[in-house]
């Protein structure tokens, strides 16, 4: 799709990554806003956390759950790239639970999984957790975008 660009972003704040982490190319302008989104890999498998600050919590001090959503989106979004080998994609629809919350300066992180990938659609989930206390799930389709001609 000629008209999308695949250069990284510069994030909005210069957070440092955490250490065994580091920052995570984003191309989404508001995912950079959000940022840095930071990644590493274990046992070949992509994961991708963010560290909770003023910019992501509520008027109670909690993880805003739209920031959370936000992130998750890039983390499951990630997870289809690498299934597809970058094919450009779209979120058709994301559910997303949550059973805990995080606190500002708390790092979220997750370790995407692949459902089911069709031609066309590819379903995708992740728990998210700040430490060993879960935060929130969600699983979302994506529908894969193949340029025509």
């Amino acid at each position: 799709m000629s008209d999308w660009t695949l250069t990284p972003l510069t994030p909005a704040r210069d957070v440092p990554a955490p250490p065994g982490w580091t920052r995570a190319p984003q191309f989404d302008t508001f995912e950079a806003f959000m940022g840095p989104f930071f990644e590493r890999f274990v046992d070949g498998q992509r994961e991708m956390a963010f560290i909770v600050d003023d910019r992501h919590t509520n008027v109670s001090g909690y993880a805003h759950g739209a920031a959370l959503m936000t992130f998750s989106d890039a983390v499951l979004g990630y997870k289809v790239w690498d299934e597809t080998d970058r094919t450009m994609c779209v979120t058709v629809s994301q559910q997303t639970n949550f059973v805990g919350s995080g606190r500002l300066g708390n790092l979220i992180q997750c370790r995407p999984h692949l459902v089911r990938k069709t031609r066309e659609i590819v379903f995708v989930r992740g728990d998210f957790f700040t430490g060993d206390q879960i935060v929130f799930t969600a699983q979302s389709a994506w529908k894969l975008l193949r340029e025509r001609g």
